[in-house]
């Protein structure tokens, strides 16, 4: 935060951002942090946490910033951005500076890129947006060149605990044990199966294109390649079961019955 501090001190702050790098560098805290910093009402504490601004902010329920996309690796269409067009050009309902954060900007479809592209040339007063990506190399050359990107990089406790979900669930199918001890921690399981569902969309890109340059998981580019010998409905079979596992994760229901079965998913064949 000192860095964007210093920019609107000296009154350099950019309109658009673009935060890259892996999944849980905390791009996304990072851009409700700076939400809360341009629009804090405390005068000699930015952002304060404390003042209606920051309170509303992340509870997010701050009529004036907005946040789209999600973990769920869901893509983001057209009508997603046309939304955020809509309230771009509206006067602000209480905040100095209108904030919209859009999560995982590859994940765009090529129109709603093109539809994003406007704004970004031409954007309004008082608005800032803020985007993230894990994958950088994935996102159009015009969005990129339109943003000042900010790298972000990985902390150093997340890649052995990523690496420790896929060699469970990828390599070991005995791991009843590891699939108890995940489901006792709701938000234990909904880190893993984000992690998952990140590394099947790259088998499914991978498998698509044959290009690797664009995968998020790079350090995982041999179960990668195993994986993508499945066919296409499998694939989609085992992240249909992520999905749903954790959407009843998002419901605080049990999801060991459910965990089980996505690792038979992954084991068929």
């Amino acid at each position: 935060m000192q860095r964007f501090s210093r920019l609107i001190a000296n009154h350099r702050l950019a309109h658009a951002y673009l935060l890259a790098g892996p999944q849980d560098s905390g791009k996304t805290q990072t851009a409700l942090s700076l939400a809360r910093l341009v629009n804090c009402e405390n005068e000699t504490l930015k952002p304060c946490g404390e003042c209606a601004a920051c309170r509303k902010i992340a509870s997010g329920n701050h009529p004036d910033v907005h946040v789209i996309g999600n973990d769920d690796m869901d893509s983001i269409k057209i009508e997603d951005i046309r939304f955020l067009l809509g309230r771009a050009h509206l006067m602000a309902y209480e905040a100095r500076t209108k904030v919209f954060i859009i999560r995982n900007v590859e994940l765009m479809t090529l129109e709603a890129a093109n539809a994003l592209l406007k704004t970004l040339e031409e954007p309004a007063a008082n608005t800032l947006m803020i985007l993230t990506t894990s994958v950088l190399e994935a996102n159009l050359d015009t969005i990129k060149s339109r943003c000042h990107i900010v790298k972000f990089f990985p902390k150093e406790e997340i890649i052995p605990y990523n690496r420790k979900v896929l060699d469970e669930m990828l390599l070991n199918r005995n791991n009843d044990s590891f699939l108890k001890e995940l489901s006792a921690d709701p938000q234990e399981t909904a880190q893993a199966l984000r992690l998952l569902l990140s590394f099947f969309r790259d088998v499914m890109l991978f498998k698509s294109s044959g290009s690797k340059t664009a995968l998020a998981n790079q350090d995982c580019l041999k179960e990668l390649e195993k994986f993508a010998v499945r066919g296409f409905e499998d694939l989609a079979l085992i992240i249909r079961q992520i999905v749903q596992t954790k959407k009843l994760v998002d419901e605080n229901l049990n999801v060991k019955m459910s965990l089980s079965l996505l690792r038979e998913h992954i084991w068929a064949n």
